[in-house]
């Protein structure tokens, strides 16, 4: 592939990301949010650490409990005596781990079927498939960890890493990596700012504005 596909490529996939980021917002907005901050509430009053554990790996393996409810909470509860600081970002971490390998395996499992569904029900060219695998070949390392620091794409990245076979240990060491900027920015909004809803949905909303103009550089470079 030469070096202006690759730039349009890149340019394309985070102007998509930035659109998928925003629709997020907008699905999980309103009572839906609510509903996840109460029972995120509820399982961290109940079991504390291991509530951190189970919630950060459901939303690791696609199951839409937003992080950015879990963490927060977590570091109010810190706040108020509760829980560890440091506690709590090595519990959400792991259970970023242990859900983004979950989901890393279903990609692996289901890359032949949805690979042969694709081509006979909607006539898929597999030159996109081995796109996708040569950009997890070449940037794999990249891709999971400032995926992992995206909101919304955070829960899906593991899902194409595992479609693109990605060497295993380079994926969980970039997960990880990837996983505790994340998980300590948003602990410590939850510490130091409470449960200001607006700095949180601020924060996911800078790094989206990060991710448009990375995607419109590429594309100046594209038509360069």
């Amino acid at each position: 592939m030469n070096k202006e596909k690759e730039n349009l490529i890149i340019s394309i996939i985070f102007i998509i990301l930035t659109i998928f980021i925003v629709s997020y917002h907008f699905l999980l907005g309103g009572n839906i949010t609510q509903i996840m901050l109460n029972i995120s509430l509820k399982i961290l009053n109940k079991i504390g650490y291991l509530g951190i554990l189970a919630l950060m790996a459901a939303e690791s393996a696609l199951i839409p409990i937003p992080s950015e409810v879990v963490m927060p909470l977590a570091g109010i509860l810190a706040k108020d005596g509760f829980l560890n600081l440091y506690a709590i970002i090595a519990f959400g971490t792991l259970g970023n781990l242990i859900g983004s390998l979950l989901l890393y395996y279903i990609g692996i499992y289901i890359r032949l079927p949805f690979i042969n569904f694709a081509v006979k029900y909607f006539r898929l060219n597999t030159k996109y498939v081995n796109i996708s695998d040569d950009l997890f070949n070449k940037y794999g390392n990249s891709i999971i960890f400032f995926g992992r620091i995206m909101p919304a794409i955070r829960s899906v990245i593991s899902l194409p890493a595992g479609f693109s076979k990605m060497n295993l240990y380079r994926f969980g060491l970039y997960t990880l990596l990837g996983s505790i900027p994340w998980n300590a920015s948003l602990t410590l909004i939850g510490f130091y700012f409470g449960s200001n809803k607006l700095l949180i949905l601020r924060f996911d909303y800078i790094i989206s504005a990060l991710t448009l103009l990375i995607g419109i550089y590429y594309l100046i470079k594209y038509f360069k």
